[in-house]
Formats: structure tokens, C-alpha cells, sequence
């Protein structure tokens, strides 16, 4: 079995949770997520996809290094550009969240047939879930994970509309309904990341009362 970073794992047991027809992992990197996802089931159909060719070539090596050349397709593409109808799953992992928000909305209509987006962004988890929840969306699933010093949050997004309070967007609906140690954990940290930067503000620095606003929410739910 190969091996995988915890938040690949995570990424890997959501996918795995449901059946999918297709599912595509942009920005594939060395293609790990698509190696261990047939791994464990070898009925899977994946595309492999980059916008450039250094990745795919790496891609390309580690699949036919695991023999699964015929099972996973590599495909230099933008974003989700022309996907195919049977695609229903959606990948997407390790990108900031602006860039993530942009390749889904600038092929808003690509979406039509895409069931489920698996989405890990570095940052910005309230726009994350405000902007894709916006598309047709709802928040099904949530892990956070702790790796190498860092967190992350996984999100799954089911074809559906919801609507979201402005703390559930910040927090998470599913998370904030659990409150299990990760989330204090996870969201302790938050709060004194935040009290360093406002420490070291000056008076009259124009994000300093949104950043006590937050951490006033953040004391809250702590």
C-alpha cells in the first residue's frame, strides 16, 4: 500500500464513504490520493489532472510504477475545463482558497452533473464555504487535520442549497456541531494567532476591530 500524508488519508476515506461514476483530482501533484483511492478500490474511475506538464509527467511515473496505467487517465487540462459528463466527483486539495473559488467558478456550468467536491484549501475556510455553498451546495462532512505542525480542514460539498449563519461559515456547521478536541484545538490556536497580530497592531489600524470581533466569537465557542 502506498503511502499517504494524513490529509490525503482523510481526503481518500470521504471519497471512499459513497460510490462515485468519475471522480477528477485537479491539480493531481505525484497522483498519491489516486494510487491509494484504487488501491482500495480498484472499481474507481479517475482522472489524473494538471494545468502543467512537469506534474503529470511525475503523475505519470508513480502510476505506472503501481501498474495503473489503465485505470487512471492523465489529462493536461485548466482547472475543470470541459470536463467529462461522467464526472460527478470533484477533487480538489493543497491550493489556496482564491485560487480554488476561481477554477470552480470560472467553469460555473461544468458543475451541472458534479455530485460531490472534495475540497482542502490552505486558508480562508469562511470564504470557502461561503462561496461554494453559493454554487448549489451544502456542507456534508468536515475533518480537521493536524500534520507536520499544521492544520487543515477537509470539507465535503453535496448538489444541494442550504442556508448558513455567519458563525457556522466561520466555524464550520458540522464542526460546530460536534465540538470534539480537535475543534478546541484547532480553533485555540486560531484565536492565539489572532491575539499575536492584534498585540502588535497600532491604534488606529483599520483591521483591529474586526480581528476583536472575532476573537470575541471565537472566545464564545472555546
Amino acid at each position: 500500500m502506498i503511502n499517504i500524508s494524513k490529509r490525503l488519508e482523510t481526503i481518500a476515506k470521504i471519497i471512499l464513504s459513497k460510490e462515485s461514476n468519475k471522480i477528477i483530482d485537479v491539480g493531481c501533484d505525484h497522483a498519491l490520493l489516486d494510487i491509494y483511492l484504487l488501491q482500495n478500490n480498484d472499481n474507481l474511475k479517475i482522472i489524473a489532472s494538471d494545468n502543467k506538464k512537469q506534474p503529470l509527467e511525475n503523475a505519470r511515473k508513480n502510476i505506472e510504477k503501481y501498474s495503473f496505467l489503465d485505470k487512471i487517465d492523465i489529462s493536461l487540462r485548466e482547472g475543470i475545463h470541459n470536463i467529462p459528463e461522467q464526472v460527478d466527483t470533484i477533487v480538489i486539495s493543497g491550493m489556496g482558497a482564491e485560487t480554488i473559488i476561481d477554477i470552480l467558478e470560472n467553469e460555473i456550468d461544468e458543475l451541472k452533473h458534479v455530485k460531490r467536491l472534495i475540497i482542502s484549501s490552505n486558508n480562508k475556510y469562511y470564504e470557502i464555504r461561503k462561496r461554494i455553498s453559493s454554487f448549489g451546495y451544502f456542507i456534508n462532512d468536515e475533518k480537521i487535520v493536524y500534520e507536520e505542525d499544521k492544520y487543515y480542514i477537509v470539507m465535503e460539498f453535496i448538489k444541494g442549497k442550504s442556508k448558513y449563519d455567519e458563525k457556522e461559515l466561520y466555524f464550520g456547521p458540522n464542526l460546530l456541531n460536534n465540538k470534539d478536541d480537535m475543534f478546541c484545538r484547532y480553533y485555540d490556536y486560531v484565536k492565539n494567532k489572532k491575539m499575536e497580530v492584534l498585540n502588535k497592531l497600532p491604534d488606529d489600524n483599520k483591521n483591529k476591530e474586526k480581528i476583536k470581533s472575532e476573537i470575541e466569537l471565537l472566545n464564545e465557542e472555546v
